[in-house]
This record gives C-alpha cells, sequence and structure tokens, in this order.
C-alpha cells in the first residue's frame, strides 16, 4: 500500500520522511536517488509516495499529496503516463530495457509535469546496461527524475553509485511489527516470535494468516515441551505432523528457522538475557535452560544451522530432520 501522508512515512522511516519532503518544500530535487535498505522497508512504497508528492497539484500547506486527484489515482494504480517502473527480465536488467525507458524519455510527453522512473532491483545491471543507464544519469534532461532500488548496495556498480544521492532506509522496528499484528487481534504468543522472525511487515501479515505456518509454530513449542516430558517423545510428536512440514521447502526452512530462534532463547535465557522471541513461553524456557549446560545447548544450535544450509541440497529430508530431534531430546532428557 502506498502511503497517504509523510506522517504514515515517519512512523516507519522518519530521517527518509524528513529528507525527501524537504527536498520538495526546498525545491531540490535531485535526478537520481538511490533507495537502499534490507527487505521490507518499504522502499517501493516510499518511491511511489514520493512520486506522487512530486506530481499532485493540490499538495496542503505539509506537502501532503491530496490522494484524490487524477495525477495521485493514477500513480496508486501505476497508470500515469509519466510513470515508468523497471524490473529485472529474468535474473538482470538488459540493455534492451534501458534502451527502450531513452527512447521514452527522449519523446516529448503527453502531459507536463516531472517524468519519474523507479528502477526495482538495480544491483541487477549488466555492464551493458548500466553504462546504457550511465548517458541517462549524466544527462538526465529537465524534470526526469530516477529512483534506483536495492537490497544490495554492495552490488550496485560504483559508477552509478556515485551519481545518486544514497537514501538509507532502516530495518523496521520490532515493536511496530508486532504492535501491527496485535491490532490485527494476532495472539501475542504469535506476534512476538512472527515479529522477531522477520522485519518485512507484510510478510509477517502474511505468516500471521497463515494457518499452516501457526501450525509449524505450534509444532515447534510441542517438540520443546516434549523435551520436558518424559512420558513424551518429540520425534513422534514431530512425525505426526511432519507431513505439512515436509510439504514444501519454504515450510521446512520455516520450521527450522523457528527451532532456531526457539534454541536461541534458551541460550539467551542461560545468558540471563530475558529478550527472548517465545516471551508467552519464559516458564518453559526458564526449564529448558536448566536441563543442559551452554556447551551443549550452542552445540545443538550449531546442528540446527549447519541442517538449514543443506537443507537447499537434495538430502533426506525427513530422515536429516528426524536425526536432529531425536539428538536433540537425548540432550535434554539424558543431560546433567
Amino acid at each position: 500500500m502506498i502511503y497517504k501522508s509523510w506522517l504514515d512515512l515517519s512512523k516507519e522511516q522518519m530521517v527518509v520522511s524528513r529528507l525527501l519532503q524537504n527536498h520538495i518544500k526546498l525545491n531540490r530535487l535531485n535526478h537520481a536517488y538511490i533507495f537502499e535498505g534490507v527487505k521490507g522497508t518499504k522502499k517501493l512504497e516510499t518511491a511511489l509516495f514520493f512520486t506522487k508528492a512530486m506530481m499532485c497539484q493540490n499538495k496542503d500547506d505539509e506537502l501532503n499529496p491530496c490522494n484524490q486527484c487524477h495525477e495521485c489515482l493514477r500513480v496508486d494504480h501505476l497508470t500515469h503516463p509519466n510513470l515508468f517502473i523497471v524490473e529485472p527480465d529474468g535474473q538482470m536488467i538488459k540493455k534492451e530495457q534501458i534502451k527502450q525507458l531513452i527512447d521514452e524519455f527522449s519523446k516529448t510527453s503527453l502531459e507536463s509535469g516531472p517524468r519519474v522512473n523507479i528502477i526495482q532491483e538495480a544491483d541487477k545491471f549488466n555492464l551493458s546496461s548500466a553504462n546504457a543507464l550511465l548517458k541517462t544519469m549524466e544527462e538526465p534532461g529537465e524534470d526526469i527524475y530516477q529512483i534506483m532500488i536495492t537490497e544490495n548496495i554492495q552490488s550496485l556498480l560504483p559508477t552509478i553509485r556515485s551519481r545518486g544521492e544514497l537514501i538509507h532506509f532502516k530495518e523496521l522496528d520490532r515493536k511496530l511489527i508486532r504492535q501491527k499484528l496485535q491490532e490485527m487481534e494476532i495472539l501475542s504468543s504469535y506476534a512476538n516470535p512472527i515479529s522477531q522472525y522477520t522485519s518485512d511487515i507484510d510478510a509477517a501479515i502474511e505468516i500471521a494468516k497463515d494457518d499452516l505456518m501457526i501450525e509449524i509454530i505450534d509444532l515447534v513449542i510441542s517438540i520443546y515441551e516434549a523435551f520436558l516430558d518424559s512420558k513424551k517423545s518429540a520425534v513422534i510428536t514431530f512425525l505426526e505432523t511432519s507431513g505439512k512440514v515436509l510439504s514444501d521447502q519454504s515450510r521446512t526452512e520455516f520450521f527450522l528457522d523457528f527451532m532456531i530462534l526457539f534454541q536461541k532463547d534458551i541460550i539467551q535465557k542461560m545468558l540471563k538475557n530475558e529478550n527472548i522471541c517465545f516471551l508467552n513461553h519464559h516458564i518453559m524456557i526458564e526449564k529448558l535452560a536448566k536441563k543442559i549446560n551452554l556447551v551443549l545447548a550452542k552445540e545443538q544450535l550449531e546442528q540446527m544451522l549447519e541442517l538449514s544450509k543443506r537443507i537447499k541440497y537434495n538430502i533426506n529430508l525427513p530422515l536429516a530432520l528426524n536425526q536432529l530431534i531425536l539428538v536433540l531430546e537425548r540432550g535434554y532428557k539424558n543431560a546433567l
């Protein structure tokens, strides 16, 4: 969703909001911007809002776009003729894409006002497409602006990096993500770990709404509960619902990621650090932390991390996960 006001943007990216707002206020727009930050920091949404603020003719005293005029609505719907969005074609941004963009900018615009080009995954330029873009950056033309978006600033060619104003997007505050989930009436027992798992608020909402993902989180908790109960088997607990975990690689990775988060919570508790993900299960985590020593807990974590690397390769996943849980269970039930 595109932001509606500078205040909305400032709640998540205060420095970015003030900077871009001042650029419009002082009429000091740069012809090239580089929006850089990790996934989920709303760089594209900000680029579109910035574009809307540039194009709207009915801005208020705070320079907020009206969000109702023909200009604003067309930006919202990505149908404005002066707005161009370039995305990688396959794995790369190709020279032909940039040539097409240059051709568009060389034509007389059918409408007055600024023309804006947003390039997604700008680190995906190859040498020929980058060289083609450099020409437009050196001679941008009047009222033409480029916004390049990247999650990997180090992979952006230095020649491009040096010609754009770098705008850094900080990782979203996990408290904001947790608050948003709780506003959606997501239980805190899920909102807490999900908000620590991802800094992408849209991804967090998607996980929280996915019943299968919630079941996987419940499975992780059930496995660790079984480590404390001599009458329960963690391996059997896993096998009873393993079909859901193993049905898709992304779900398997999600399961393992949450096992890792829980194990890290146990280590944090051992280190007397109360900043844990599964806050609603702090009593169980405290009991688990007393069952084993720190050395073993770290060894178990290393085994999980090693499996998370191997999971992308052609391995026997059911066997690997069963063995992992068996090793963990023996550690917790036989230690000390």
